[in-house]
Protein backbone atom coordinates (compact mmCIF):
# COMPACT_ATOMS: atom_id res chain seq x y z
CA UNK A 1 0.00 0.00 0.00
CA UNK A 2 2.83 2.38 0.87
CA UNK A 3 4.45 1.74 -2.54
CA UNK A 4 1.26 2.76 -4.34
CA UNK A 5 0.97 5.92 -2.24
CA UNK A 6 4.61 6.79 -3.00
CA UNK A 7 4.07 6.37 -6.76
CA UNK A 8 0.90 8.47 -6.64
CA UNK A 9 2.69 11.23 -4.73
CA UNK A 10 5.56 11.28 -7.22
CA UNK A 11 3.14 11.46 -10.16
CA UNK A 12 1.25 14.31 -8.52
CA UNK A 13 4.50 16.21 -7.91
CA UNK A 14 5.62 15.77 -11.53
CA UNK A 15 2.23 16.98 -12.76
CA UNK A 16 2.38 19.99 -10.45
CA UNK A 17 5.75 20.84 -11.96
CA UNK A 18 4.36 20.62 -15.50
CA UNK A 19 1.37 22.78 -14.58
CA UNK A 20 3.69 25.41 -13.08
CA UNK A 21 6.00 25.31 -16.12
CA UNK A 22 3.08 25.71 -18.51
CA UNK A 23 1.68 28.60 -16.48
CA UNK A 24 5.00 30.45 -16.30
CA UNK A 25 5.56 30.15 -20.06
CA UNK A 26 2.05 31.08 -21.17
CA UNK A 27 0.97 27.57 -22.16
CA UNK A 28 -1.41 24.88 -20.93
CA UNK A 29 -0.66 21.48 -19.47
CA UNK A 30 -2.88 18.66 -20.73
CA UNK A 31 -2.35 15.58 -18.57
CA UNK A 32 -4.06 12.20 -18.23
CA UNK A 33 -5.91 12.56 -21.54
CA UNK A 34 -5.60 9.96 -24.28
CA UNK A 35 -7.36 12.24 -26.75
CA UNK A 36 -5.34 15.31 -27.74
CA UNK A 37 -8.24 16.73 -29.74
CA UNK A 38 -9.52 18.35 -26.54
CA UNK A 39 -6.46 20.57 -26.37
CA UNK A 40 -6.63 21.31 -30.11
CA UNK A 41 -10.30 22.33 -29.90
CA UNK A 42 -9.53 24.48 -26.86
CA UNK A 43 -6.72 26.25 -28.71
CA UNK A 44 -8.98 26.80 -31.72
CA UNK A 45 -11.66 28.38 -29.56
CA UNK A 46 -9.13 30.67 -27.89
CA UNK A 47 -8.01 31.92 -31.32
CA UNK A 48 -11.46 33.08 -32.43
CA UNK A 49 -11.22 36.41 -30.64
CA UNK A 50 -8.22 37.68 -28.71
CA UNK A 51 -5.95 40.61 -27.94
CA UNK A 52 -2.16 40.52 -27.73
CA UNK A 53 -0.58 42.82 -25.16
CA UNK A 54 3.04 43.92 -25.35
CA UNK A 55 5.10 44.66 -22.27
CA UNK A 56 8.36 46.61 -22.11
CA UNK A 57 10.03 46.86 -18.75
CA UNK A 58 11.30 50.15 -17.37
CA UNK A 59 13.62 48.31 -14.98
CA UNK A 60 17.06 48.42 -16.54
CA UNK A 61 18.83 46.45 -13.80
CA UNK A 62 20.74 43.51 -15.32
CA UNK A 63 20.73 41.25 -12.28
CA UNK A 64 19.34 38.01 -13.76
CA UNK A 65 16.51 37.83 -11.22
CA UNK A 66 13.00 36.53 -11.89
CA UNK A 67 10.46 39.33 -12.30
CA UNK A 68 6.79 38.60 -11.70
CA UNK A 69 4.08 39.88 -14.05
CA UNK A 70 0.39 40.23 -13.20
CA UNK A 71 -2.32 41.19 -15.67
CA UNK A 72 -5.81 42.02 -14.35
CA UNK A 73 -9.12 42.62 -16.11
CA UNK A 74 -11.94 44.94 -15.25
CA UNK A 75 -14.40 42.73 -13.34
CA UNK A 76 -17.13 43.79 -15.75
CA UNK A 77 -15.23 42.22 -18.66
CA UNK A 78 -16.10 38.63 -19.42
CA UNK A 79 -12.83 37.28 -20.75
CA UNK A 80 -10.05 34.89 -19.83
CA UNK A 81 -6.36 35.67 -19.49
CA UNK A 82 -3.37 33.62 -20.65
CA UNK A 83 0.03 35.13 -19.98
CA UNK A 84 3.45 34.32 -18.61
CA UNK A 85 3.77 34.82 -14.89
CA UNK A 86 7.14 36.48 -15.23
CA UNK A 87 10.56 36.46 -16.88
CA UNK A 88 14.22 36.47 -16.00
CA UNK A 89 16.03 39.77 -16.36
CA UNK A 90 19.18 40.04 -18.38
CA UNK A 91 22.50 39.68 -16.64
CA UNK A 92 25.81 41.44 -17.10
CA UNK A 93 28.56 39.11 -18.20
CA UNK A 94 30.80 40.39 -15.41
CA UNK A 95 28.25 39.03 -12.91
CA UNK A 96 27.98 35.59 -14.53
CA UNK A 97 28.63 32.64 -12.27
CA UNK A 98 30.84 29.78 -13.40
CA UNK A 99 27.71 27.85 -14.39
CA UNK A 100 26.40 30.85 -16.36
CA UNK A 101 29.66 31.12 -18.30
CA UNK A 102 29.59 27.41 -19.08
CA UNK A 103 25.97 27.49 -20.27
CA UNK A 104 26.09 30.70 -22.34
CA UNK A 105 28.20 29.42 -25.30
CA UNK A 106 26.45 26.06 -25.31
CA UNK A 107 23.05 27.75 -25.58
CA UNK A 108 24.34 30.10 -28.31
CA UNK A 109 25.71 27.16 -30.31
CA UNK A 110 22.25 25.56 -30.40
CA UNK A 111 20.54 28.65 -31.82
CA UNK A 112 19.25 28.38 -35.36
CA UNK A 113 20.29 31.93 -36.27
CA UNK A 114 23.93 33.08 -36.13
CA UNK A 115 25.23 35.38 -33.42
CA UNK A 116 27.15 38.27 -34.96
CA UNK A 117 28.62 40.18 -32.02
CA UNK A 118 32.04 38.98 -33.21
CA UNK A 119 32.98 38.60 -36.89
CA UNK A 120 34.31 35.16 -37.84
CA UNK A 121 35.91 34.05 -41.11
CA UNK A 122 36.73 30.37 -41.63
CA UNK A 123 38.80 28.29 -44.05
CA UNK A 124 38.20 24.51 -44.34
CA UNK A 125 40.47 22.13 -46.27
CA UNK A 126 40.99 18.38 -46.45
CA UNK A 127 44.03 16.21 -47.15
CA UNK A 128 44.52 12.50 -47.52
CA UNK A 129 45.75 10.50 -44.56
CA UNK A 130 44.92 6.89 -45.44
CA UNK A 131 42.45 4.94 -47.51
CA UNK A 132 39.58 5.66 -45.17
CA UNK A 133 40.30 8.99 -43.48
CA UNK A 134 40.90 12.66 -44.23
CA UNK A 135 42.68 15.27 -42.17
CA UNK A 136 40.53 18.43 -42.04
CA UNK A 137 42.44 21.58 -40.98
CA UNK A 138 40.30 24.49 -39.77
CA UNK A 139 41.61 28.06 -39.67
CA UNK A 140 39.60 30.91 -38.15
CA UNK A 141 40.19 34.65 -38.17
CA UNK A 142 38.64 37.23 -35.84
CA UNK A 143 39.31 40.97 -36.28
CA UNK A 144 41.50 42.12 -33.40
CA UNK A 145 39.66 45.42 -33.16
CA UNK A 146 36.53 43.58 -31.97
CA UNK A 147 38.27 42.04 -28.94
CA UNK A 148 38.62 43.69 -25.57
CA UNK A 149 41.93 43.95 -23.73
CA UNK A 150 42.20 43.31 -20.02
CA UNK A 151 44.94 44.16 -17.55
CA UNK A 152 46.42 41.13 -15.82
CA UNK A 153 49.56 41.41 -13.73
CA UNK A 154 50.48 44.69 -15.35
CA UNK A 155 50.34 43.20 -18.88
CA UNK A 156 47.55 43.39 -21.43
CA UNK A 157 45.97 40.16 -22.55
CA UNK A 158 42.85 38.88 -24.25
CA UNK A 159 41.19 35.51 -23.59
CA UNK A 160 39.02 33.87 -26.26
CA UNK A 161 36.87 30.77 -25.74
CA UNK A 162 36.18 28.45 -28.69
CA UNK A 163 33.53 25.78 -29.25
CA UNK A 164 33.30 23.59 -32.34
CA UNK A 165 30.78 20.97 -33.38
CA UNK A 166 30.73 18.85 -36.55
CA UNK A 167 27.62 16.89 -37.52
CA UNK A 168 27.18 14.24 -40.20
CA UNK A 169 24.36 15.43 -42.48
CA UNK A 170 23.92 11.94 -43.95
CA UNK A 171 23.96 10.26 -40.55
CA UNK A 172 20.86 11.81 -38.93
CA UNK A 173 22.88 14.91 -37.97
CA UNK A 174 24.83 12.90 -35.45
CA UNK A 175 27.72 14.79 -33.82
CA UNK A 176 31.01 13.27 -34.98
CA UNK A 177 33.47 15.86 -33.65
CA UNK A 178 33.35 18.46 -30.91
CA UNK A 179 35.96 20.61 -29.28
CA UNK A 180 36.25 23.21 -26.56
CA UNK A 181 39.36 25.32 -26.22
CA UNK A 182 40.58 28.76 -25.22
CA UNK A 183 43.49 30.98 -26.15
CA UNK A 184 45.06 33.46 -23.76
CA UNK A 185 46.96 36.00 -25.84
CA UNK A 186 49.48 37.98 -23.82
CA UNK A 187 50.46 41.23 -25.48
CA UNK A 188 53.28 43.67 -25.06
CA UNK A 189 52.66 47.39 -25.42
CA UNK A 190 53.65 47.24 -29.08
CA UNK A 191 51.58 44.23 -30.05
CA UNK A 192 48.60 45.52 -28.10
CA UNK A 193 48.49 48.53 -30.40
CA UNK A 194 48.79 46.25 -33.42
CA UNK A 195 45.86 44.11 -32.31
CA UNK A 196 43.45 46.73 -33.63
CA UNK A 197 45.03 46.37 -37.08
CA UNK A 198 45.45 42.62 -37.45
CA UNK A 199 43.22 39.57 -36.96
CA UNK A 200 43.59 36.88 -34.34
CA UNK A 201 44.09 33.43 -35.89
CA UNK A 202 43.12 30.08 -34.46
CA UNK A 203 43.71 26.73 -36.12
CA UNK A 204 42.75 23.18 -35.28
CA UNK A 205 42.12 19.97 -37.15
CA UNK A 206 40.50 16.58 -36.94
CA UNK A 207 40.06 13.36 -38.89
CA UNK A 208 36.86 12.51 -40.77
CA UNK A 209 35.56 9.86 -43.14
CA UNK A 210 34.21 10.82 -46.57
CA UNK A 211 30.77 12.42 -46.36
CA UNK A 212 28.78 15.62 -46.07
CA UNK A 213 29.10 17.58 -42.84
CA UNK A 214 27.90 20.72 -41.08
CA UNK A 215 30.30 22.62 -38.88
CA UNK A 216 29.33 25.11 -36.19
CA UNK A 217 32.00 27.28 -34.63
CA UNK A 218 31.67 29.71 -31.74
CA UNK A 219 34.08 32.29 -30.35
CA UNK A 220 33.53 34.28 -27.16
CA UNK A 221 35.47 37.23 -25.82
CA UNK A 222 35.91 36.19 -22.20
CA UNK A 223 36.29 39.80 -21.09
CA UNK A 224 32.97 41.13 -22.42
CA UNK A 225 30.97 37.97 -23.14
CA UNK A 226 30.45 38.98 -26.77
CA UNK A 227 29.89 35.98 -29.04
CA UNK A 228 30.22 35.19 -32.72
CA UNK A 229 29.10 31.99 -34.45
CA UNK A 230 29.84 30.57 -37.89
CA UNK A 231 28.06 27.69 -39.63
CA UNK A 232 28.63 26.09 -43.01
CA UNK A 233 28.42 22.75 -44.83
CA UNK A 234 31.35 21.01 -46.49
CA UNK A 235 31.90 17.79 -48.41
CA UNK A 236 34.79 15.33 -48.25
CA UNK A 237 34.98 13.18 -51.39
CA UNK A 238 35.72 9.48 -51.30
CA UNK A 239 39.38 9.14 -52.33
CA UNK A 240 41.91 6.46 -51.50
CA UNK A 241 44.58 7.48 -49.02
CA UNK A 242 47.40 6.04 -46.98
CA UNK A 243 48.48 7.03 -43.50
CA UNK A 244 50.74 10.05 -43.42
CA UNK A 245 51.61 13.02 -41.25
CA UNK A 246 49.81 16.33 -41.50
CA UNK A 247 50.76 17.49 -45.01
CA UNK A 248 50.65 21.11 -43.91
CA UNK A 249 53.65 20.58 -41.62
CA UNK A 250 57.04 20.75 -43.34
CA UNK A 251 60.48 21.02 -41.74
CA UNK A 252 58.95 21.73 -38.35
CA UNK A 253 56.76 24.56 -39.60
CA UNK A 254 52.99 24.55 -40.14
CA UNK A 255 51.48 26.04 -43.29
CA UNK A 256 48.40 28.08 -42.29
CA UNK A 257 45.88 28.44 -45.15
CA UNK A 258 44.74 31.98 -45.87
CA UNK A 259 41.16 32.60 -44.75
CA UNK A 260 40.44 36.00 -46.29
CA UNK A 261 42.89 35.54 -49.21
CA UNK A 262 44.53 38.88 -48.58
CA UNK A 263 48.32 38.81 -48.94
CA UNK A 264 51.00 41.25 -47.87
CA UNK A 265 54.00 42.14 -50.00
CA UNK A 266 56.17 41.97 -46.88
CA UNK A 267 55.58 38.24 -46.45
CA UNK A 268 56.46 35.20 -48.52
CA UNK A 269 53.60 33.53 -50.36
CA UNK A 270 53.49 29.73 -50.40
CA UNK A 271 51.29 27.57 -52.60
CA UNK A 272 50.77 23.89 -51.77
CA UNK A 273 49.01 21.45 -54.11
CA UNK A 274 48.64 17.71 -54.54
CA UNK A 275 48.50 16.00 -57.91
CA UNK A 276 46.86 12.58 -58.22
CA UNK A 277 47.60 9.86 -60.76
CA UNK A 278 45.83 6.89 -59.16
CA UNK A 279 45.65 4.75 -62.28
CA UNK A 280 49.32 5.13 -63.31
CA UNK A 281 52.08 2.70 -62.41
CA UNK A 282 54.87 5.23 -62.94
CA UNK A 283 55.27 8.99 -62.95
CA UNK A 284 53.77 10.50 -66.07
CA UNK A 285 55.10 13.79 -67.49
CA UNK A 286 53.88 16.54 -65.19
CA UNK A 287 54.74 20.23 -65.47
CA UNK A 288 53.30 22.58 -62.86
CA UNK A 289 53.28 26.35 -62.45
CA UNK A 290 51.22 29.03 -60.71
CA UNK A 291 49.65 31.97 -62.54
CA UNK A 292 48.29 35.19 -61.00
CA UNK A 293 45.57 37.25 -62.63
CA UNK A 294 44.30 40.75 -62.05
CA UNK A 295 40.83 40.63 -63.48
CA UNK A 296 41.24 38.92 -66.84
CA UNK A 297 44.90 39.92 -67.22
CA UNK A 298 47.74 37.62 -66.26
CA UNK A 299 50.20 39.67 -64.19
CA UNK A 300 52.68 36.99 -63.19
CA UNK A 301 53.53 33.32 -63.66
CA UNK A 302 56.08 31.27 -61.74
CA UNK A 303 58.74 29.21 -63.43
CA UNK A 304 57.50 25.78 -64.41
CA UNK A 305 58.29 22.83 -62.16
CA UNK A 306 58.89 19.36 -63.60
CA UNK A 307 57.72 16.57 -61.32
CA UNK A 308 59.66 13.35 -61.74
CA UNK A 309 59.14 11.68 -58.36
CA UNK A 310 56.69 11.48 -55.53
CA UNK A 311 54.63 8.41 -56.43
CA UNK A 312 56.32 6.18 -53.89
CA UNK A 313 53.06 5.75 -51.99
CA UNK A 314 50.09 3.64 -53.01
CA UNK A 315 47.92 6.73 -53.37
CA UNK A 316 49.98 7.91 -56.35
CA UNK A 317 50.09 11.46 -54.99
CA UNK A 318 52.73 14.06 -55.82
CA UNK A 319 53.16 17.15 -53.61
CA UNK A 320 53.77 20.50 -55.35
CA UNK A 321 55.15 23.41 -53.33
CA UNK A 322 55.77 26.90 -54.67
CA UNK A 323 57.33 29.89 -52.92
CA UNK A 324 56.80 33.25 -54.63
CA UNK A 325 58.28 35.51 -51.97
CA UNK A 326 61.01 36.65 -54.37
CA UNK A 327 58.34 38.14 -56.64
CA UNK A 328 56.53 40.11 -53.92
CA UNK A 329 57.27 43.43 -55.62
CA UNK A 330 54.67 42.48 -58.24
CA UNK A 331 51.88 42.53 -55.67
CA UNK A 332 52.38 46.01 -54.17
Amino acid sequence: MSVAITKTTRMQQSQDTLYALAGDTGGKALLDYNDLTRGIVQAQQNMTSYYILGYYTSNGALNGRFRHIKVALNPERAASLDYRQGYYAGKQFAKFTVADKERQPEDALMLGDPVTELTIAMEINYFQLNRAEYFVPIVVKIPGRELALAKKGGAEHTLIDFLLEVKDELGNNMTVQNMRDNVNIKLSDATALELAKRPVKYDTGFTLLPGRYTIKFLARDDETGRIGTFQTSFVIPNLNKEEAANPLVLNGQKLIPSVTRVFSKSRDLYVYLQAYEPTQTSVQPLIAFVSFYQGQTKVFETQSMEVASGMSNSLKTMPLRFSVGQYQRLFA
